[in-house]
């Protein structure tokens, strides 16, 4: 009787933990879109601070120095990401102290270099006083370095001179402010108006077009 060959034990193959790594790509998955979230968020934010540095440059004397941005909160306008109650502190380069605040600034969607910007308010320290300014609103297009301002524009200042106006156009990099809006003021020395103004802030001069009047009161602080 012959001797029958050993059998080869059969080698059954590992199970694979399907599972675990279904709860891993889950995980992944997880914190994949956490990191996602958090890099538009602060990206978003940089957005908003550069455009809060640009209203900055527009509204105070020199380019500023130090910047700080709070908020009361992130939300969405129409799709749109806005930022609630946004306040802009710092100090020019000769250590002027300025405050920029609006009721809400909203990122365009398909442009994240354009907001508008609703309710502005700038109160600054030069060296020849307090400056406050105000803007019912405006649009910021950093790619066009161009800022519109709309819905009234009042000055103030401590030394007892105000200018109104509708609306102007200012040109953020050749530092310029045109108005085609009729603009009136009032100073210690009496009262002024016209048809159309032209701000060069680099050569500081002020042209007055139209019909431009005069009313002077005799009186100087």
């Amino acid at each position: 009787m012959m001797a029958s060959e050993p059998v080869s034990p059969v080698h059954k193959a590992p199970r694979y933990d399907w599972t675990a790594r279904a709860r891993t790509t889950i995980l992944d998955a997880k914190r994949y879109t956490r990191f996602v979230t958090r890099m538009k968020r602060v990206l978003s934010l940089s957005a908003f601070a550069i455009i809060f540095a640009v209203l900055a440059f527009f509204f105070v004397q020199r380019a500023p120095h130090e910047l700080g941005l709070s908020y009361e909160r992130m939300g969405t306008i129409e799709n749109d990401l806005a930022m609630i109650n946004p306040r802009l502190t710092g100090a020019d380069a000769k250590g002027h102290p300025f405050v920029i605040t609006a009721k809400q600034a909203v990122q365009d969607a398909s442009n994240p270099k354009r907001a508008t910007l609703k309710t502005i308010e700038a109160d600054m320290t030069t060296p020849q006083g307090w400056v406050n300014a105000r803007a019912g609103q405006g649009v910021v297009d950093m790619a066009a370095h161009s800022l519109e301002l709309a819905g009234g524009l009042d000055l103030y200042t401590d030394t007892g001179f105000t200018l109104h106006t509708q609306s102007a156009s200012v040109d953020l990099k050749g530092n310029v402010v045109r108005g085609s809006q009729p603009m009136t003021g009032q100073g210690p020395m009496g009262t002024m108006r016209a048809d159309t103004f032209h701000f060069d802030r680099n050569a500081g001069l002020l042209t007055l077009a139209g019909r431009v009047g005069m009313t002077m009161s005799g009186k100087s602080r």
